[in-house]
């Protein structure tokens, strides 16, 4: 593993940022993070490979305390990318980043300002980035929906997959690293059994950009589920796993239960259109259950690298219209118009 290190000023957070396709698909993100409200205590690492296209000059990182490039010889998944991110990251607390997420400019000041003694991680709140799709919106509150508009802050058991900062020290406790960021949640629920606090802060706000094509949504959807039953079921006796299996059917409707209770009042359910997006909701659910039903019986397979594919290529999982989210640029007046959309802000 190679690294190149841009300086050595103290740093105070590092956010890891898997490069897959060159610059361009990571700009806006690192715009975003290049505005932070302390982003002199801000360190960026980019995780490449050799086959990845070299990162250009950018002036843009003059603005925060240090960043850094860490090549590593092969990235099967996007997890083995940050795992090798968070070894080689100089600050204590580590934060896992997208390029399809955009943290607002007082999400670094909040994320560090909620850290306590013993918290092993803080979670962000995140908003819909593209609030036009309902496919979107039914992709977001099945993934999302913990983080979404919380009321407070406050101890949750878990944090959003992919947008959650930890304590360095505490994840390198753990060996194979990366098998445990592959299904993040089942990582939340250990901290917790071993005492551990994962906080949620409500002032720190992401807004994260959601699938929105039909296809592309049920297939992570069945992915994600099946990569959550494999690693859930990977030291379960076999009786166990069949008896799981069996019960996905009912698990849509404990879903669906939650997710009506957490839309707790008239104004969240309005803004997420969840009447609307029903019937996407129940499809997301169901497939994500079967998903969950494969991977208890028959393990992971090669999910887990199918999955990542709608991870790090955000772009082709999107619809045309919410596209241009992903580009760092302003959205063209006649854009605007065509959708008949004001809500498409950066």
């Amino acid at each position: 593993m190679d690294s190149a290190v841009s300086n050595q000023r103290e740093v105070r957070l590092s956010a890891i940022l898997n490069v897959f396709d060159g610059f361009v698909t990571i700009r806006k993100t690192v715009r975003h993070l290049c505005a932070q409200t302390i982003r002199d205590q801000l360190e960026i690492v980019f995780v490449t490979t050799p086959s990845t296209p070299p990162l250009p000059e950018i002036p843009m990182l003059g603005l925060v305390g240090a960043w850094q490039v860490v090549v590593v010889p092969e990235r099967p998944t996007g997890a083995a990318g940050w795992a090798a991110g968070i070894r080689r990251a100089r600050a204590p607390i580590v934060v896992l980043c997208e390029d399809h997420s955009f943290p607002e400019p007082g999400w670094a000041e909040a994320v560090l300002a909620a850290y306590r003694e013993n918290f092993a991680a803080v979670a962000p709140a995140l908003g819909n980035a593209n609030p036009r799709s309902l496919i979107s919106w039914a992709n977001f509150l099945l993934c999302f929906l913990e983080w979404y508009s919380p009321h407070d802050s406050g101890p949750v058991s878990a944090g959003p997959g992919h947008n959650t900062s930890y304590n360095r020290e505490v994840l390198l406790e753990y060996g194979g690293l990366e098998h445990w960021l592959n299904a993040e949640r089942l990582l939340h629920f250990d901290l917790a059994a071993k005492g551990r606090t994962i906080w949620l802060t409500a002032h720190a706000v992401t807004r994260h950009v959601n699938i929105s094509k039909p296809g592309s949504y049920l297939a992570q959807s069945f992915l994600g589920g099946r990569v959550f039953g494999a690693a859930r079921a990977a030291h379960w006796p076999a009786w166990q796993k069949v008896m799981y299996a069996m019960a996905f059917p009912l698990i849509p409707g404990v879903r669906l239960y939650r997710i009506a209770r957490a839309l707790d009042s008239p104004e969240k359910r309005r803004e997420s259109r969840f009447f609307p997006a029903l019937p996407w909701i129940l499809a997301g659910l169901l497939f994500h259950a079967l998903g969950e039903a494969v991977g208890y019986l028959s393990g992971a397979g090669g999910s887990i690298q199918h999955y990542m594919q709608f991870e790090t290529h955000r772009s082709q999982h999107v619809d045309e219209r919410d596209r241009w989210l992903l580009t760092d640029g302003d959205l063209h007046p006649s854009h605007a118009r065509a959708t008949g959309s004001e809500e498409y802000t950066s």
